[in-house]
């Protein structure tokens, strides 16, 4: 082998071990934001109507499953639950890392007027908003808050 062949192979050597650094290096950093502190989020959608009220072209942000990669999750047309008073419900919950966006909208049937919410652990609630005219899409939207 010549010299000038040992220097090539030499050169590819080196930038193949410098690619794979790379590829760890950025695979470790997704893997260690995809597993960081996050939040339990529920997302929850009233609605000014009975029981059975549909919701189309809901959405979601977050993760199913700790680890998962966070995005939105195209859910289609949901039905409401029994709600308080004379209204209904429809919720969701996943996980969302801390201090990434959480996001939920959907858009009641004519007539009807919708509010979202976003509730840490069930219970805090960090978002709220009620669609501007019936029948129209509402939209929660925030960035989560950093843990303690």
């Amino acid at each position: 082998m010549s010299e000038q062949q040992r220097r090539v192979v030499r050169l590819l050597a080196a930038a193949a071990v410098a690619g794979a650094v790379a590829v760890l290096a950025t695979g470790c950093s997704v893997v260690q934001r995809q597993t960081g502190d996050a939040w339990a989020v529920t997302y929850e959608v009233s609605v000014d109507r009975p029981s059975g009220a549909e919701l189309s072209d809901v959405r979601v942000e977050g993760a199913e499953r700790r680890g998962d990669v966070p995005e939105v999750h195209r859910l289609g047309s949901e039905e409401t639950g029994a709600g308080d008073g004379d209204g209904s419900r429809w919720s969701h919950d996943t996980i969302v890392l801390a201090e990434q966006r959480a996001s939920v909208r959907a858009t009641p049937g004519a007539g009807a007027t919708a509010t979202c919410r976003i509730l840490l652990d069930g219970k805090r609630e960090i978002a709220r908003e009620t669609s501007v005219r019936p029948g129209g899409v509402v939209r929660c939207r925030v960035a989560t808050p950093a843990l303690d």
